[in-house]
């Protein structure tokens, strides 16, 4: 993970906001952490909610193999959201 050091601490709160600012998270929006199957996601909500102190992040725990598995449910393609399959 790109929020913990080497020795498996998270990083200074500073790293942590440039990091997430880097990838457009601010908390100025609300957030939905997700990844494959839930770990990465529930580590993320941590650092934003906890650490950081964003108030609106939420941990989509059944994440990518939970929504993918579902039939008809719309899924984004690409970089910009609205794109679909």
């Amino acid at each position: 993970s790109k929020a913990a050091n080497e020795d498996g601490t998270f990083r200074s709160d500073d790293e942590l906001r440039t990091l997430y600012a880097e990838a457009g998270l601010d908390g100025s929006k609300p957030t939905i952490a997700y990844c494959r199957i839930g770990e990465r996601s529930s580590h993320t909500w941590f650092a934003l909610h906890e650490l950081l102190g964003h108030t609106d992040v939420k941990n989509y725990d059944g994440s990518w193999t939970e929504y993918g598995s579902l039939v008809g449910v719309p899924v984004a393609v690409g970089d910009e959201p609205g794109g679909t399959a």
